[in-house]
């Protein structure tokens, strides 16, 4: 696990929430709005009733992001209890590399962090890997190619080391209900562009954000 300085998890084991289909939807609350332009939010299905006894986070009262990688789902949590929800895509957990060369681990990591910066329409800057995978040559660190645009959809909600939670030009990958086939990023999650863009306007800069 990763934590910061003074963070304490409360953990509620494999067991943590209790599932239910819930018949109404989450309705989004009065955030603060980062890029000063109206949002209408569109009435998403929660899918999951949760009601926890106490915060995943100890002594944590307000809102905050869970990314559970079991049931590959991310949820935004006020105190105990589940406020939004959508499925999400993470990382494959495969390693690749060249022979000699740098090694990557695909896998989404485990820990606590906090959101760092958001950004509408996003450029990827792609890594050495990208172009591996390809059987492209890599470009200098600085060369235009490396800026992609799309390749992390429409939102883009940086938590440091080099994930996001982000949108995708590709969600039909998001669509298959069984978590185990989301398992689609390079370590990132994914989530549907309007899920995204709903996110991030629920959301602040230093909202905490567990992986787990």
């Amino acid at each position: 696990m990763i934590f910061g300085p003074g963070d304490v998890l409360v953990f509620m084991g494999a067991a943590w929430l209790c599932l239910t289909v819930l018949p109404g939807a989450a309705t989004a609350q009065d955030a603060p709005n980062p890029f000063e332009e109206d949002v209408t939010f569109e009435a998403r299905v929660l899918e999951r009733e949760v009601d926890l006894a106490e915060p995943l986070i100890a002594h944590m009262e307000g809102r905050y992001v869970v990314v559970h990688l079991e049931e590959n789902r991310v949820f935004v949590f006020e105190g105990g209890q589940a406020i939004w929800s959508s499925a999400s895509g993470t990382g494959t957990g495969l390693e690749y590399g060249i022979d000699g060369g740098q090694r990557w681990n695909f896998g989404t990591p485990r820990g606590l962090f906090k959101i760092k910066r958001m950004e509408r329409d996003p450029i990827w800057i792609a890594p050495d890997w990208h172009f591996l995978e390809k059987g492209l040559s890599v470009p200098p660190p600085d060369h235009p190619s490396r800026r992609i645009a799309n390749g992390m959809g429409d939102t883009a909600i940086y938590l440091g080391d080099g994930i996001a939670i982000h949108g995708t030009d590709k969600p039909y990958l998001l669509l298959n209900p069984d978590p185990d086939a989301r398992r689609v990023s390079h370590g990132c999650i994914r989530l549907i562009n309007e899920a995204a863009r709903e996110l991030m306007h629920m959301v602040e800069v230093g909202t905490p954000v567990l992986i787990y």
